[in-house]
């Protein structure tokens, strides 16, 4: 499996759980017992890539919570929906929502090439589509491919060399903070040291504020080594500071091995007709085409 950057290392992120974990323990919940972290940021990022290398393709049924505001009026929405999701490492993932008596009310995808989100429900209706090359910072998704694939531990862009990186230990967790050549915050990933599985990432705009938080938890085994969060909670921030969030549950997950038709079928963006926003991704910016 090919392996790029971190970040991007744990939208299909993954998120992508505070609930989950990040930092001090809730008032009446143990504390977590400290593990020494990793000598050096090579260290770390050769544990997290060999952890990628252990990841399985599986399908996995669950719930999502779904909390967002309305583009034109700013109204608060909820939706909680059941919810399907397929994942072929190293890119190919697929989540299908179902809203009502549309079982394609939400889509969230990824493949080699680009990564997609589909919002069907009328008073959002939108669809929003880019390649994985035009990515340069948060992508502003309420839920990215990028967060779930990082929640699964796979790297999807840059290289898995330390430039750029940079390691401290902060009581349970290892800290990985990446920034651009400019020396810009790109994402600060909280991996726990006993385990070395993510536990937070904060994804940061152009302007070095936290535009996305993804927090991860109940780790389960699927094969081997690999193991894959149950909890993913991803909350983005956007430009009116309106927080929206999707709230991911898996309630059951098997291991299977994709045929090259079903590949094509579900790793595949869908027709953007119908929707009334459909957005772009040019030069790390969404561009409203309609």
């Amino acid at each position: 499996m090919r392996l790029s950057g971190i970040a991007r290392l744990c939208l299909l992120s993954a998120a992508a759980a505070g609930i989950f974990i990040a930092g001090c323990a809730a008032p009446g919940r143990p504390r977590l017992p400290i593990c020494p972290g990793k000598a050096n940021v090579e260290e770390a990022l050769a544990t997290l890539a060999a952890h990628a290398q252990q990841a399985a393709p599986f399908k996995a049924n669950g719930q999502i919570l779904l909390t967002y505001h309305e583009p034109d009026s700013g109204k608060r929405k909820r939706h909680n929906i059941p919810m399907q999701l397929w994942f072929n490492p190293p890119r190919e993932v697929y989540i299908q929502g179902t809203i009502a008596v549309d079982p394609k009310a939400v889509i969230i995808g990824s493949n080699e090439q680009s990564f997609w989100l589909a919002l069907r429900p009328p008073e959002v209706s939108s669809y929003y589509i880019g390649d994985w090359s035009e990515i340069r910072s948060v992508e502003g998704l309420m839920m990215s491919p990028r967060v779930v694939l990082e929640a699964f531990g796979i790297i999807v862009d840059g290289e898995p060399n330390a430039s750029g990186w940079s390691l401290k230990n902060e009581g349970p967790f290892d800290i990985l903070t990446k920034r651009d050549d400019a020396g810009r915050l790109v994402e600060r990933v909280h991996v726990y040291a006993c385990d070395y599985l993510i536990r937070k990432i904060e994804f940061f705009d152009r302007n070095q504020k936290v535009a996305a938080v993804a927090q991860l938890g109940d780790y389960k085994p699927l094969t081997g080594s690999f193991q894959v969060p149950t909890r993913v909670l991803v909350t983005t921030t956007g430009p009116a500071k309106r927080t929206d969030s999707i709230d991911i549950t898996l309630t059951s997950m098997k291991g299977m091995q994709f045929r090259e038709q079903v590949r094509k079928l579900i790793f595949n963006p869908p027709k953007s007709d119908g929707f009334k926003h459909v957005y772009t991704l040019m030069d790390g910016r969404w561009v409203r085409q309609r």
